[in-house]
């Protein structure tokens, strides 16, 4: 898969080295409407994923549905394809399954995007399947503003993600740091999901992301 030379990437978009996007120790800051360039090899990122790493299958479900028809193509590519075709919302479900399926919505709906920015752009909307279950609901009923949105999403995290930790605190009425540990995946996902939270109360985010090492990141959301 194509790697976008460095020299024609923008500072908001480190090119793709090792199992995060990024080299360890960069640092970048965006904004909703910079784009990301460069492509990520999928197959590498989920073979860096531990086989006990899982996700609840609410965030399947949503995935499976834009695919459509082209869903039977991809479950031959997964280790625990759902019974019947449907993820049970509270059960667990391989994470490297969830890579590969979220590959694939993402490539089909934003085809003329580098997959980097097409993870973000789907990780946005995966913001808007998770607000509407029950779990979501109940989760973000007290969020008045972006930065309580970022912490109960954040602190959600642990009852829907096995495998990565992820722990947030405010350092100002428009700042929020988030940190997480044991990461694998994509990070133009969380980058999503962050940015789908502030948008969702009419506020612009600029978010600064710091590679901290080989698993760990970091995000300054501000608004």
């Amino acid at each position: 898969m194509r790697t976008v030379p460095r020299s024609v990437m923008p500072a908001s978009a480190p090119a793709a080295e090792g199992p995060l996007v990024g080299p360890n120790g960069a640092s970048f800051e965006v904004r909703p409407s910079d784009p990301l360039l460069g492509n990520i090899d999928i197959d590498a990122v989920v073979a860096a994923v531990p086989e006990f790493y899982a996700m609840k299958g609410m965030f399947f479900n949503a995935l499976a549905a834009t695919l459509g028809e082209r869903f039977a193509q991809v479950v031959t590519t997964l280790s625990s394809p759902p019974r019947g075709g449907l993820y049970l919302p509270f059960s667990d479900y391989p994470m490297r399954d969830f890579l590969r399926v979220y590959d694939a919505a993402a490539r089909l709906s934003h085809p003329n995007r580098s997959s980097r920015e097409a993870y973000r752009r789907l990780a946005r909307q995966q913001v808007a399947a998770f607000r509407e279950s029950a779990l979501g609901r109940i989760t973000m009923h007290l969020a008045t503003d972006p930065g309580a949105a970022l912490m109960r999403y954040t602190g959600s995290l642990g009852a829907l993600v096995k495998g990565p930790s992820a722990r947030a605190r405010q350092l100002g009425p428009s700042e929020v740091q988030v940190d997480i540990g044991s990461f694998r995946g994509m990070l133009e996902y969380p980058l999503g999901n962050f940015e789908a939270l502030v948008m969702g109360y009419g506020a612009k985010p600029t978010i600064a992301v710091e590679v901290r090492g080989p698993d760990a990141l970091q995000f300054v959301v501000s608004w």
